[in-house]
């Protein structure tokens, strides 16, 4: 079934993370025993199906504003049988609001939201929580800004570069760039206050 879900995702060119980035999120979930995670952006469900599976005691909030997506993460999801763990919201990421805390907060939405994110949900984060955040080198483009020929590529890969730039200076987190894996993934880790 998940491999049915990836294809029809990739045929109808829906954003899905790649299977770096999936193996790496996933072994991370494992090797920390993350239980509470906060998804921003469900697509079809993809991800959070797979970070469900891993064991029954995961519970995964996600948030989608597209409605075709939405729905199709919702039959998605129920097929897998896993809508006790997985509750999916729909509407806008700016209007989720929660007083849950995570263990991981997974970003994999609007690519130059992702620092206002940030700010959004980190009083969501527990201590000693994580951000991971795809689409950091956003298909290698990070290297080639002024040769991208779409201005508006352009100007979202010009928003990826000032966040990586922003989260190095930011004494919150200690932060891994793995831009070898998948489409690039950013680990940001909560310091101790």
């Amino acid at each position: 079934m998940l491999k049915e879900i990836k294809d029809k995702a990739l045929d109808e060119k829906v954003p899905i993370i790649k299977d770096g980035g999936l193996n790496f999120l996933l072994e991370t979930i494992k090797e920390k025993g993350y239980k509470d995670i906060l998804e921003l952006g469900t697509a079809v469900g993809y991800s959070s199906i797979n970070m469900a599976l891993l064991d029954k005691g995961i519970h995964i909030d996600t948030i989608e504003k597209n409605e075709d997506m939405y729905n199709q993460a919702i039959v998605n999801i129920r097929n897998e049988g896993l809508e006790d763990q997985i509750n999916v919201h729909f509407k806008a990421i700016e209007e989720f609001k929660s007083e849950k805390m995570y263990d991981l907060i997974f970003v994999d939405a609007a690519k130059a939201q992702y620092q206002k994110y940030m700010e959004q949900f980190l009083p969501n984060l527990k201590e000693n929580g994580i951000f991971l955040f795809d689409n950091m080198i956003f298909h290698g483009l990070i290297y080639e800004v002024e040769s991208i020929p779409s201005r508006n590529t352009r100007s979202l890969v010009k928003k990826i570069n000032r966040f990586r730039e922003y989260i190095q200076t930011d004494k919150r987190f200690d932060i891994i760039f793995y831009d070898n894996i998948g489409d690039g993934i950013l680990v940001a880790k909560r310091r101790k206050q």
